[in-house]
């Protein structure tokens, strides 16, 4: 029973390492470290978009190596090949999406006229600024340089909470529209009695639930306008320990006196529904898992703040480029 109970503990440590916990001496406003994902753990591709601002072009591309910066979710610190897929073909048109892709791919909008950021506290205000969403608002200003911006991210909120973010959007914005998400850690962080016992699929299956509804809500068509096309960039969520779960030997703000346990089945599993629900919607999955792989604080210089939960300067500075290139299909100098 005492084994159990310890298990338990920890892996209320795990998931808190990857989900927005307020706590830790350089936690901002709380948050997530949710978002969407890449190519490898859902086997890669994208599903057909239903056309886009060029036109609905046909996407395709391979997923990256689990670990890598343009991978899939990654496994328990270590590397592997992730699958390969092949995005559809758009029908044209001013429609709502593109083609969407695997982690490595981007959506290469020639024109962006919005920046929408949803979700938890790494889009609020978590870790150590500056923080990435203004940087990305910048960098995008001076490529686009009307370009309207809305953050409706709360710090704290799970997937459930998209839905009314979205509502509170402007009825018309000026397109295209790239939406920046990261959501989903929260989503684990209450759910560590099923996660522990292996019963945590339904909780899985309501989080996808809750993010297809989501994109649902931001790809109706003339959601932001007539002929206004929306881009969605959905990150998955990253592990600060690197897979090894070691929390409690790194002076992290929780886990004290707790045994480590591998934790990469446990983001594996999470980060695969959320790319099956992305790819289902012909969007754009940004795997923040692999972007982050070997940047914990087991393979220093990290990038993560010292509570082992939010982004630190170099982690924000990272997510602001791995963001417009998903969205631009160019680097940062």
């Amino acid at each position: 029973m005492l084994g159990a109970l310890r298990t338990a503990g920890f892996l209320a440590v795990l998931v808190v390492a990857g989900c927005s916990a307020d706590s830790g001496d350089d936690a901002g406003s709380g948050g997530s470290g949710a978002a969407s994902g890449a190519g490898g753990a859902a086997g890669g591709g994208g599903a057909a978009g239903s056309g886009g601002a060029t036109g609905g072009a046909a996407g395709s591309t391979t997923g990256g190596a689990g670990g890598a910066p343009s991978g899939g979710a990654g496994g328990a610190g270590g590397t592997g090949t992730g699958g390969t897929g092949t995005g559809g073909t758009g029908t044209g048109g001013a429609g709502t999406g593109g083609a969407g892709t695997g982690g490595g791919a981007s959506a290469k909008l020639t024109s962006v006229g919005s920046l929408v950021v949803l979700g938890d506290s790494i889009s609020d205000g978590g870790g150590q600024g500056p923080f990435y969403y203004d940087l990305l608002q910048q960098d995008l200003k001076k490529k686009f340089p009307t370009l309207s911006y809305k953050n409706n991210a709360q710090s704290g909120s799970k997937t459930s909470a998209l839905s009314g973010q979205i509502k509170n959007l402007p009825a018309t914005l000026p397109g295209p529209v790239a939406v920046c998400i990261t959501s989903g850690g929260n989503d684990m962080k209450a759910e560590l009695a099923a996660i522990v016992t292996g019963t945590d699929a339904a909780a899985r299956a309501q989080m996808g639930a809750n993010i297809s509804g989501a994109l649902g809500a931001l790809l109706q068509p003339g959601r932001f306008g007539a002929g206004v096309s929306v881009h969605v960039f959905e990150a998955n969520i990253y592990d600060a320990s690197d897979g090894q779960g070691n929390f409690s030997a790194n002076n992290c703000a929780f886990g004290k006196g707790l045994p480590a346990i591998p934790t990469g089945a446990f983001f594996t599993s999470w980060n695969g529904e959320i790319a099956t629900q992305v790819t289902a919607k012909g969007q754009w999955l940004t795997d923040i898992h692999g972007l982050f792989a070997q940047h914990g604080f087991n393979h220093p210089p990290k990038w993560y703040a010292n509570d082992c939960t939010h982004p630190n300067t170099t982690g924000h500075d990272q997510l602001r480029r791995h963001f417009y290139f998903k969205i631009t299909g160019e680097s940062l100098p």
